[in-house]
């Protein structure tokens, strides 16, 4: 969701060009802007015109969900590192769950095209006025008002000031900044300028937060720790992981879509392979946790591969076999126009899902930690399994026959863990 900070805005220049340059060069740093979401409560209180959202509603399923674990101190991420993308441009946007971008902030009028040539005015206040002296979490305050005055024709545009024009930060997108949502148009989201929307925490470490809006440079670049620079060019194909998840690490490009889900611990120590972290979680008959790359069929593919092999832990009994389906699909999100709905979401199985057998295991007996490793060829499950950009672990149905195989002989929810869930090429 989008931190909507931008209330009685007019565009100073309007353009619908691709939001970087034509002359771009891999590991260059592009122009953006940035926005922020979520925020301590008590900024929320003081400023509640204005709709902040919250980091555990994000778009890409990165909660922990249950009795007392939806909360951003149950976040599974550090809070000021993570933002969400604008979804105008699809080399920012496909498969950008869990990928990660190098941003710092530049100083300046709010720029309203990529060239800087058009800047947005500042027709209405919100946060200087209602506290010029309101501080961040660590104490600081604007020293001025984010305005400067158009020596021409005496209008005012929005200017930022930045902590550090040098110092840059490190984000995971975990959520979407749509163009067309349920509330409407939200003009901010849909070009030509790439925009960010931070979470608060990661917009205080480059700027004041009385800023509405501010002036970023970016690129993209990997989530481990050496954070190789990709190339924009590429989209999706750059950032994408062929490992969905592994020891309590969300590969970059993936999202998490839960269903019937009872409760769910995206990291839980110990109940991996090797004692690895592992994502858990119970389910009713039917229910299951999916793994989506959106957008990802169009160029990335990834599941064009030869297996997907998986870690799975449904019970320390061996004589205990949950019926559990794998399958790909194609999943589309639901669509917008002017606030109205116009495409529901929908799935498309790709092929047909394949039960857990046996025979897809590497042992019939668990290991240390009560799991076993299962290698499936992808073409188990379709002749054209480069058309999906989804995977899921499903639970059987209620009127499944498998249930009849069990030791239980009937339905029932069933608590399992995942770990090192893989796509081999």
């Amino acid at each position: 969701m989008l931190a909507r900070l931008v209330g009685g805005v007019v565009v100073g220049v309007a353009s619908w060009m691709m939001g970087v340059d034509a002359a771009y060069t891999k590991g260059e740093w592009m122009k953006g802007r940035a926005t922020y979401f979520d925020a301590p409560d008590a900024w929320k209180q003081k400023f509640s015109q204005q709709i902040f959202g919250d980091l555990y509603g994000n778009a890409c399923g990165y909660v922990n969900k249950g009795a007392g674990r939806e909360s951003n101190a149950n976040f599974p991420f550090l809070a000021n590192a993570v933002a969400a993308v604008a979804d105008f441009d699809p080399n920012l946007h496909d498969g950008a769950c869990g990928s990660c971008f190098e941003i710092k902030c530049e100083s300046g009028r709010v720029r309203n095209t990529p060239d800087s040539r058009g800047f947005i005015y500042s027709v209405e206040r919100g946060f200087w006025e209602t506290d010029p002296n309101a501080t961040d979490t660590l104490g600081r305050r604007l020293a001025k008002r984010g305005a400067e005055r158009d020596v021409d024709d005496g209008r005012e545009y929005e200017y930022a000031r930045c902590w550090n024009e040098s110092a840059t930060i490190k984000v995971r997108i975990i959520d979407t900044c749509p163009c067309n949502y349920i509330t409407g148009t939200q003009e901010i989201c849909c070009g030509p300028v790439p925009h960010f929307d931070l979470s608060y925490w990661a917009y205080e470490t480059i700027a004041h937060p009385l800023q509405g809006k501010i002036n970023i440079l970016f690129r993209p670049i990997q989530c481990e720790e050496d954070g190789i620079v990709l190339d924009y060019e590429l989209g999706a194909k750059a950032r994408i992981s062929r490992t969905i998840f592994s020891d309590g690490v969300v590969g970059a490009g993936w999202a998490w879509l839960p269903y019937k889900d009872k409760w769910l611990v995206i990291e839980r120590p110990g109940y991996g392979r090797n004692e690895h972290a592992a994502n858990c979680l119970q389910v009713d008959p039917g229910g299951r946790i999916a793994f989506t790359c959106w957008s990802c069929e169009r160029q990335a593919k990834p599941f064009d591969g030869t297996y997907i092999s998986l870690w799975l832990r449904t019970s320390c009994t061996s004589n205990f076999d949950a019926p559990m389906y794998l399958g790909i699909s194609t999943r589309t999100r639901k669509e917008f126009l002017n606030g109205t709905i116009v495409a529901q979401e929908s799935e498309s199985q790709v092929g047909t899902k394949r039960l857990l057998e046996s025979t897809f295991f590497d042992s019939r007996t668990i290991d240390d930690n009560c799991g076993r490793r299962a290698v499936v060829p992808l073409a188990e499950f379709a002749s054209t399994p480069a058309r999906a950009n989804t995977f899921a672990i499903e639970l059987a149905a209620p009127t499944d026959p498998a249930w009849a195989r069990t030791v239980e002989k009937q339905p029932h929810s069933v608590t399992f863990c995942v770990d090192d869930v893989v796509i081999i090429p």
